[in-house]
């Protein structure tokens, strides 16, 4: 096999295990083995070696000796501090976003939106829609130093465990956050974009302490 090949392998596993963690498949605590992963992706042991060592790079796996690669967990000091970042970050979006969005944006995002409600009794599939009506926020703020900074955020969220739209009464809530952050874009009001942003992650800060003290991942 071309090493290009196998690099391709390797991007395909790497992306594959992303996809896993986004929507709970993959939980803080797992263990994942090279061997049994290389056999699930039909490749050799080489690619997924090399899909693990850019998690551990990333922050998102722990290599521990004899045992192998071990999905992290932060602990809860770290869940509240990852949502203070988060926070400051997501608010800036939104109020650049609603200065700057154009009127094709928001049909893109109102079918986002369209999709989520209607995949709202399927958590993973609303959760994989959620974070894509967020990239889209991101996308229309247009700003590529705000952009690095909430991909490297979003790398780090991936170690909070399931997703909080699990919850049937969260899923609910925020479907209804989401209408007030479009009406805010439609108006291109900026305060009130933010504030809508701001009570958005604040429940969902609250909805992940929940989750967290009802199924702590860590050790």
């Amino acid at each position: 096999m071309d090493s290009s090949s196998s690099q391709n392998q390797a991007i395909s596993c790497y992306r594959d295990l992303v996809s896993r963690l986004q929507t709970g498949a993959i939980v803080p605590g797992d263990y994942l083995r090279e061997q049994t992963l290389a056999e699930e992706f039909s490749v050799s042991r080489t690619p997924v070696r090399e899909a693990l060592r850019k998690l551990e790079t990333e922050g998102l796996l722990v290599s521990e000796p004899r045992l192998g690669m071990r999905v992290r967990a932060l602990d809860y000091t770290e869940v509240i501090e990852l949502y203070e970042v988060r926070l400051v970050h997501e608010r800036a979006v939104a109020r650049i976003a609603a200065a700057k969005v154009t009127d094709v944006e928001l049909l893109e995002l109102k079918d986002i939106q369209a999709s989520i409600e209607k995949e709202k009794n399927n958590a993973g599939k609303m959760a994989a829609l959620n974070q894509k009506f967020h990239f889209a926020l991101l996308q229309m703020a247009k700003n590529r130093f705000l952009t690095r900074a909430v991909e490297g955020m979003q790398r780090s969220m991936l170690l909070l465990g399931p997703s909080t739209l699990t919850d049937s009464k969260r899923a609910s809530v925020a479907i209804k956050e989401h209408r007030a952050i479009i009406q805010a874009l439609e108006k291109r009001d900026a305060d009130k974009a933010e504030s809508v942003m701001n009570t958005h992650l604040q429940n969902a800060q609250r909805s992940r302490i929940r989750q967290y003290q009802e199924h702590p991942w860590h050790d």
